[in-house]
């Protein structure tokens, strides 16, 4: 019997995190609030940063939960920081400021959003191009006759 229950429950607890994906490979909610009301609920929130946490009204703890659950799995699946968001505070600002910018999005473009912001890679600076100025040939190998 313990046969066929450990590997019930570990392929359970494996596969749960694929139900947040969708076809396509974009994560899927549950909770997906329109901007609007999204904009409307950060108002009442009463959002703010604590020490290293944050204090918000009962009534927003959904949003907040479900934020915490997206970033603890992107965290999880992509390479780089530990933690590639700030915090909750800064974070759902930063959807509500998101938000009014993109009244027809929603929360999940919202999320994606922020992701694709906080995971972007550094880009390296382009080396300036000197004008007028030829490129130095380089050396052709072999011993250097003087």
């Amino acid at each position: 019997m313990a046969r066929i229950i450990v590997p019930t429950i570990l392929a359970l607890l494996i596969s749960g995190s694929a139900w947040a994906l969708g076809p396509k490979g974009e994560y899927v909610g549950r909770f997906n609030y329109s901007c609007s009301q999204l904009i409307k609920m950060y108002e009442k929130s009463g959002v703010q940063k604590e020490g290293s946490g944050v204090t918000f009204n009962r009534s927003f703890s959904v949003i907040i939960g479900w934020m915490a659950g997206y970033m603890s799995r992107v965290n999880t699946i992509r390479r780089g920081k530990a933690d590639f968001f700030e915090n909750m505070a800064d974070e759902a600002t930063w959807i509500a400021k998101w938000c009014e910018s993109n009244q027809k999005s929603d929360l999940m473009d919202a999320m994606e959003a922020l992701t694709k912001e906080r995971t972007a890679k550094p880009r390296k600076p382009v080396p300036a191009k000197t004008v007028g100025k030829k490129p130095a040939t380089p050396a052709a190998p072999g011993p250097r006759v003087k």
